[in-house]
């Protein structure tokens, strides 16, 4: 099998569509059979084969200006275990470099900041648990600023998100005024990658992220081009949410240049009902009526700011209300 998409870059010369079909069927064979069951070695040598033969960018890309963004935060990932609240900024975006496994936009100690545009979506992709205290931080994009965003798509689903269709029209638009072979190369490599973004991944299984994490990190981990441009974000339809919804990784060390933080929310989850037969089921989590609230940032020193005062007196509040219902 052949080695590479291109075979001569100063020629644009490129290997035939039926070989590149070929080399990409083997992998998508090995990514079916699970990566998770091959050694380290293996995953190692697997992964440069893959990086070798990808060598072209390609990407459907678009400003984003999300008005809104969440992300949730599993206080228990933090401070040892402790179920406390979260005391730096820093906690609710990304992972630290040396914490990360690989993830669907992410290789290994690189780290992401993993959101959605719903408050669904979010929980719906990280599944808190009963007894989880989850902070939900929210976000816009400031004034004046922009996410230069790589979307996925799939023509094959008719049902995704506004995000993946748009690009899903540009792409079309875009085949239409280039040679026919390379479109059918470039789609091939698309569908491909499609493919590896949409696919259901067990958290205990995380290498099977491999492929589309090599496509991720070449975008998000790079660095600016000779016109000062880069890949700042990717967008991709939920596959919790059957793919109709969208989530949005983002480099991590763009998130507070980019992102206006505006508030946190800290639940303690009470009960779960993840009905897979119905996602947009609006009790998708109880919590407890003790809810903690905030919008004051030190961003200089890293700090979240609470209002003890008004949480007393919400605790107050609620214990008066139990007392008399139950008297």
């Amino acid at each position: 099998m052949i080695e590479q998409i291109v075979k001569d870059y100063t020629q644009d010369l490129f290997n035939s569509p039926e070989s590149i079909r070929e080399k990409l069927n083997f992998f998508r064979e090995t990514s079916k059979n699970g990566i998770h069951n091959l050694s380290e070695k293996e995953i190692e040598e697997l992964k440069a084969s893959f990086i070798k033969f990808v060598n072209i960018n390609m990407t459907l890309w678009a400003d984003t200006y999300p008005t809104k963004l969440f992300r949730v935060t599993n206080n228990k990932n933090l401070y040892k275990g402790a179920k406390v609240k979260l005391q730096l900024i820093d906690d609710v975006l990304g992972p630290p470099l040396n914490k990360s496994y690989y993830g669907r936009c992410n290789l290994p100690n690189e780290s992401v900041f993993y959101s959605a545009l719903d408050f669904k979506t979010a929980i719906w992709e990280t599944k808190p648990d009963v007894g989880d205290l989850i902070t939900i931080s929210e976000w816009e994009i400031k004034n004046g600023e922009k996410l230069n965003t790589h979307n996925i798509f799939n023509p094959s689903i008719n049902n995704l998100s506004k995000e993946s269709i748009d690009a899903f029209n540009a792409w079309i638009n875009s085949k239409n005024k280039i040679d026919p072979n390379l479109g059918e190369i470039f789609e091939e490599v698309m569908l491909f990658f499609t493919e590896e973004f949409m696919k259901i991944v067990s958290y205990n299984e995380r290498e099977n992220y491999l492929f589309s994490s090599i496509l991720s990190s070449r975008f998000l981990q790079a660095n600016e081009d000779k016109n000062g441009f880069k890949i700042e974000a990717i967008a991709y339809p939920s596959v919790k949410m059957k793919y109709g919804l969208t989530n949005l990784a983002i480099s991590n060390d763009l998130v507070l240049k980019k992102l206006n933080l505006n508030s946190i929310t800290i639940y303690d989850v009470m009960e779960t009902n993840y009905d897979e037969s119905n996602v947009y089921s609006e009790e998708l989590i109880k919590v407890s009526p003790l809810i903690i609230k905030t919008s004051n940032f030190d961003f200089i020193n890293n700090k979240i700011i609470y209002d003890e005062d008004a949480e007393f007196q919400q605790m107050i509040e609620l214990h008066e209300k139990y007392r008399k219902n139950n008297s």
